[in-house]
């Protein structure tokens, strides 16, 4: 029993088996190939954007020295707003010494002053004097109109006002909390 195959079904098997010879190229030898092509492309595509950020950040090298002068400037001028001086009771001593000055040239009279335990205020290191002045309103407002101009950073953190007598209602007792803020320094290094 042989089979007889017409040449037309000889021509159906060959376009089947060229069908199914391109169906197995494709799938096993052009998509692995096109999968691999596309691996490798989106490889180099994120190599090409890290190489173009890098170039940019290093392009900006300028703008982050312009920043960093800034910076520089910002640091110094906020350290010219603290008292001078490193050691608190130094800074206590100076600061006491430009109060009694604002006291002088504004008319206040200084009755008592009395230097407190320094504290940290916002993390800061502060200085509090504790100052009783007697002085009328107007010689008042120039004290604190000081204390707010001064180049230094002073927070008044408490005001007590009172009248001295009942006759001149411009006479005060005043009894003010003012603190006076030194940069905090690095502990220095102990010798064992």
């Amino acid at each position: 029993m042989t089979l007889q195959v017409t040449p037309r079904d000889k021509k159906l098997l060959i376009a089947c088996g060229a069908v199914l010879g391109v169906y197995l190229l494709t799938v096993f030898a052009l998509q692995p190939i096109f999968a691999a092509q596309q691996r490798i492309d989106r490889q180099i595509q994120s190599k090409i954007e890290f190489i173009t950020k890098y170039y940019e950040i290093l392009n900006q090298r300028s703008y982050y020295e312009a920043k960093n002068n800034t910076n520089q400037q910002n640091r110094a001028a906020l350290g010219r707003k603290f008292l001078n001086e490193t050691k608190p009771g130094l800074a206590a001593a100076s600061l006491q010494k430009i109060l009694e000055g604002f006291a002088q040239r504004s008319g206040v009279t200084v009755e008592q002053v009395r230097v407190e335990k320094s504290k940290i205020l916002e993390e800061t290191p502060a200085v509090p004097i504790e100052m009783s002045i007697r002085s009328n309103l107007r010689s008042l407002t120039q004290f604190i109109s000081q204390l707010e101009n001064f180049e230094k950073f002073l927070l008044v953190e408490e005001i007590v006002i009172r009248r001295i007598n009942k006759s001149d209602p411009e006479e005060l007792q005043t009894r003010i909390l003012i603190n006076g803020f030194i940069q905090e320094t690095k502990p220095e290094p102990q010798n064992t």
